[in-house]
């Protein structure tokens, strides 16, 4: 496609960034079931989610679908048709379940709708049925699964009652479908009734909302001026307030807030979590001082003596984070520090998932690499998180 030029370059590298994305992953962390995992998660994932983020009265209704199909009870000018639908769906779920997990119901969505087909059937044959005991059952499930779900304004943070509805799922999972930076004017609007007015400057970690967005929202946050606040977000215990993704409170292989996990938000907007008070914030404040140096490093003029520093701090207050130690090795090489530069790629080989072997061994080549040849002939090392 990119030699013939069929379609535009953007399009090439947004396809290939997409298969590449759902097949492989990526390195963002997700929560499934309350156990962290790193890129992938159990065969069972995909099923699972789709059984508890659908209203359990749909999932009733597209089982009778599936059973009238199955028992040969739908028109038989229609079975052809049925009959693909299903054999897409569930080739559609086996991609799914060998893909990356990341991005939870949203890649599982068309699995969603072809389900969905087979709870049509299953109401037009209810509508059109004589048996009292199937048109009730088909309308009890309807008006359940209306009575749960369309309250829910933002469906993302929906969960049914499996798994303990929509306000206590958010322990128990992290990938995207649990939230996409829908709360960011509750954030804005709690920032000026509450935090504004008495001056503080909370710590901010909000999903996909970043910085132009609080800038644009007129928003102070701990790390919107580095000089004034690199002190405060070195510091291992923070006092103050902490605005927070929900996805982001449970277990995770690096950057875990386990601090937060154990105590109550002192308040709440859907998915957006509120704790006021001390904690232990290095896992946040690390996460902070990544994205700092990475707005330093990569900017249009990087600064990369910041970029270095900030790094520095952000891969002392939680080592766990591997791609953070990736980026410190490349910005030592570039600067000409060969020890830093051969102790960070050590520390990321140190952390870096067990089984990812393609990775582990470009670590181990890196590492030979700034230990026998000159910095300037050594490229940097690929970062996954990046992407």
């Amino acid at each position: 496609m990119a030699k013939t030029h069929v379609v535009p370059r953007a399009y090439i590298w947004g396809f290939a960034d997409t298969i590449r994305a759902g097949l492989e992953g990526r390195a963002d962390p997700i929560t499934a079931f309350g156990r962290a995992y790193l890129a992938s998660a159990p065969r069972y994932y995909f099923p699972a989610t789709i059984l508890l983020k659908l209203p359990i009265g749909t999932s009733v209704i597209v089982l009778i679908g599936l059973f009238l199909f199955f028992a040969r009870r739908l028109p038989a000018e229609c079975r052809a048709g049925f009959t693909i639908v299903f054999a897409a769906l569930l080739l559609f779920l086996l991609v799914l379940v060998l893909g990356s997990t990341y991005a939870g119901i949203r890649h599982a969505l068309p699995v969603v709708v072809l389900l969905d087909v087979f709870g049509g059937a299953a109401i037009s044959a209810a509508s059109a049925s004589p048996s009292r005991a199937l048109r009730m059952t088909v309308a009890v499930a309807l008006v359940a699964a209306a009575a749960s779900a369309l309250s829910i304004i933002r469906p993302w943070e929906y969960f049914n009652e499996l798994v303990g509805g929509t306000k206590n799922a958010y322990p128990y999972f992290s990938d995207e479908g649990v939230d996409l930076g829908q709360r960011g004017k509750e954030l804005a609007d709690y920032y000026r009734r509450v935090l504004e007015p008495t001056g503080q400057v909370p710590v901010v970690n909000y999903g996909p909302i970043g910085i132009p967005e609080l800038t644009a929202r007129q928003l102070d946050w701990l790390g919107r001026d580095v000089e004034r606040d690199e002190a405060r977000l070195s510091a291992a215990n923070y006092s103050g307030t902490v605005l927070i993704d929900a996805r982001f409170v449970g277990p995770k292989p690096f950057w875990d807030a386990a601090s937060l996990r154990a105590r109550v938000p002192s308040a709440r907007f859907g998915n957006l979590l509120i704790y006021q008070g001390s904690c232990s914030c290095a896992a946040l404040f690390a996460s902070n001082l990544y994205e700092l140096a990475i707005s330093k490093v990569y900017a249009e003029k990087p600064d990369l003596e910041a970029g270095r520093r900030l790094l520095r701090q952000s891969t002392s207050m939680d080592p766990s984070a591997f791609f953070a130690s990736i980026e410190l090795g490349n910005v030592s090489r570039k600067l000409g520090f060969r020890e830093d530069a051969f102790r960070a790629y050590s520390n990321a080989l140190r952390y870096a998932p067990g089984d990812d072997l393609e990775l582990r061994r470009s670590l181990q080549q890196q590492i030979q690499r700034i230990s026998t040849e000159r910095l300037d002939q050594v490229p940097d090392l690929r970062n996954p998180f990046l992407e």
